[in-house]
């Protein structure tokens, strides 16, 4: 007696394709890193500006306030660099899912249609001249 192997499951088929689009895992830890780091580079930013303004104006020494003020725009110019890299990665994780979501309902939508191509009979060709083409008959 032969067995007859059953369907797989959409659910297993959709993770089988998803392997085949090779789809790198959204948990990866380089991804994971680059996410870290933006965080960390704009709260480090946030601070070192912060912190810059107080420095700025406990002096009357324009040699300290220059330095301070360097503190102060490179603080902001870490917290733009982080934001930037948080927002890309936070974007790609979403968007990554976003596919394989919109891949998945894609693929239940035909096989729902899928079912009823069959019952639909193609349509005849219409002639030229016949008037269901909405062209009006040429007179002979």
């Amino acid at each position: 007696m032969t067995s007859v192997p059953l369907p797989a499951s959409r659910a297993d088929r959709f993770v089988r394709e998803l392997a085949e689009l090779k789809i790198p895992d959204p948990a990866a830890a380089r991804t994971t890193l680059w996410l870290r780091l933006g965080g960390l580079l704009m709260t480090a930013g946030l601070v070192l500006s912060g912190l810059a303004f107080p420095l700025a104006h406990a002096t009357d020494s324009s040699l300290a306030q220059g330095d301070a003020l360097a503190l102060g725009l490179g603080g902001i110019a870490a917290t733009v660099v982080g934001g930037a890299l948080f927002l890309r990665y936070s974007l790609t994780n979403f968007l990554r899912f976003w596919l394989a979501r919109q891949s998945f309902e894609l693929d239940r939508l035909g096989e729902r249609f899928g079912d009823r191509a069959g019952a639909v009979q193609p349509v005849p060709p219409v002639s030229e001249g016949d008037s269901r083409n909405g062209a009006a008959p040429t007179p002979r």
